[in-house]
Parts: structure tokens; C-alpha cells; sequence
């Protein structure tokens, strides 16, 4: 599958560094291995929806319901390999930490199998309560497939993560609204 880039000399690179900065600046974290790892393999991943949408089935069908994620990621059930459960584990980490943190407000208006987590039904749960449990769950199964001290730090710390992605988030947003006022 080819993969969409974003060149390093891109404007939306400063944007999402300084916006990353202002994160950073309120949520301050020692490993700069995970401030890349946001920048270049969430935050810059998943501005192409093919990116963000980029788990497919055996027939190529795209992937866009937690449940069916899981069900490919699982060795068990559809995964071929160690190597694709590590592959849909890292991806479902990365995009509920994306979604939780640039598209909240998306989350609580979806409904629907989303509240599976794993063979459990979570009854009564939100669904950014649920996403929050599953990037949890995913990073410390990445990690455990890969022994990737990265991905146990971003299930340890998962919320400090989320937490860092909406600053990001509010600092692009009033970046948008400081060029709106600038214009008028």
C-alpha cells in the first residue's frame, strides 16, 4: 500500500512542530523519542484519511469500526501473522489517540459496535471512555510483540498523551481563528 507523506519542508510541518511545542510546553515529557513519534507518526500520518483509514480486510475493504480493527488485529481470528497483529495494534493505538485528541467532538456523536473492547460488550461506557481503554490496550500489545519501549510508554502514559494532542489541537485552532481576525 503506498503511503501518503508529508515532506519535511512542507508548511504544515511548523505548524504541527509548534503546535507540538505548545503541547509540550504545558504537558512537559523527558523522551523526545514520543514527541517525534506524535509528530511524524500521528500527527502527520493521519492528515490523509487514506492514512488514517489504512487497515483493510482480506478483500480491501477499508476498516472504519473499532470492532473490525480488532478482529483483524487478532492472530485468533483474521491477523496472518504476529507481524499484522503488531501492525493493527500500533495503528488502532494511534488512532484513538488521534481521534480522542484532534476529533473528540466526532466521538460522541458515533454509535455503534464501537462499544466491543475485545470479546467484552462495555455496557454504559462512553465511547471516548472505550477509545481510551482500547489505545491503552493496543500500545501494550504493540509493545509486548515488539518489546518497543515506545509503545509501552505510550500505553503507560496514554492519557498525558491524549492530554498533549488536544493542546496541539486548540493551538492549530486558534492559529485558524488568529489568520480569520487578521484578515478582516
Amino acid at each position: 500500500m503506498n503511503k501518503m507523506v508529508i515532506e519535511r519542508t512542507h508548511p504544515l510541518r511548523k505548524l504541527f512542530r509548534n503546535a507540538l511545542d505548545f503541547g509540550l510546553k504545558h504537558n512537559p515529557i523527558d523522551n523526545v523519542e514520543v514527541a517525534d513519534y506524535i509528530e511524524e507518526q500521528i500527527l502527520c500520518e493521519f492528515i490523509h484519511t487514506d492514512n488514517l483509514y489504512r487497515i483493510q480486510d482480506a478483500d480491501g475493504r477499508r476498516l472504519e469500526d473499532m470492532a473490525d480493527m480488532l478482529a483483524e488485529g487478532n492472530v485468533l481470528l483474521n491477523a496472518q501473522s504476529y507481524q499484522r497483529e503488531f501492525q493493527v495494534h500500533k495503528h488502532i493505538g494511534d488512532y484513538t489517540l488521534f481521534m480522542l485528541g484532534m476529533f473528540p467532538m466526532v466521538l460522541t456523536r458515533r454509535r455503534g459496535r464501537e462499544f466491543i473492547l475485545g470479546h467484552l460488550v462495555v455496557p454504559g461506557a462512553s465511547l471516548s471512555e472505550h477509545y481510551m481503554l482500547q489505545g491503552q490496550r493496543s500500545y501494550r500489545i504493540a509493545s509486548e510483540l515488539t518489546h518497543g519501549d515506545i509503545f509501552q510508554e505510550l500505553s503507560l502514559n496514554f492519557a498525558l498523551y491524549k492530554n498533549i494532542i488536544e493542546l496541539v489541537r486548540i493551538y492549530i485552532e486558534s492559529e485558524n481563528n488568529r489568520d480569520l481576525l487578521s484578515e478582516n
